[in-house]
């Protein structure tokens, strides 16, 4: 019978060597497979913020209003959808020029157009359910806007 032979390493360490040799192999596939998909173009993409803004016609009644705004109400938006009255896009303006009071020259309440807001956030945004809206009765224009955030600019998307 053949006695077995001593070894030098403790009982534990050949478990050691296993886990240290697992944890190196997961270490090196990540980054090998994370290099990957940055060679082959891929990039995070990071949520945006997308403003959506509806420009109602001066003379649009309060039903194609509403019609419209049932309309927005469908789109996934962060907080519904909002409604900037004459009175308040006229302070609006009023505030924005303030440096230059001749630039209110002639501007009334009643003319400030009524417009509807909402506010969106996702990766990118979907303009296919804008045109039906365009469409609309009472609709003078839809503006888009995807907001800067740090060190990304905004810009105005063309839906």
């Amino acid at each position: 019978m053949n006695d077995p032979q001593p070894t030098d390493d403790p009982p534990g360490r050949r478990w050691l060597q296993l886990l240290a040799v697992i944890a190196a192999t997961l270490v090196l596939g990540s980054i090998a497979s994370t290099t990957a998909m940055l060679l082959a173009g891929w990039r995070y993409a990071p949520e945006r913020e997308f403003t959506v803004s509806v420009v109602m016609q001066p003379d649009a009644d309060t039903g194609q209003r509403e019609a419209v705004q049932r309309r927005l109400s469908e789109l996934p938006a962060v907080d519904g959808v909002r409604l900037q009255t004459r009175e308040q896009a006229y302070e609006k303006l009023r505030q924005r020029v303030s440096g230059d009071p001749t630039q209110m020259e002639g501007i009334e309440v009643a003319t400030m157009p009524e417009s509807l807001h909402l506010t969106t956030v996702g990766r990118d945004f979907d303009c296919g359910p804008l045109p039906s809206v365009r469409k609309m009765a009472g609709v003078d224009r839809i503006r888009v806007v995807m907001r800067p955030e740090g060190s990304r600019p905004g810009a105005e998307l063309g839906c």
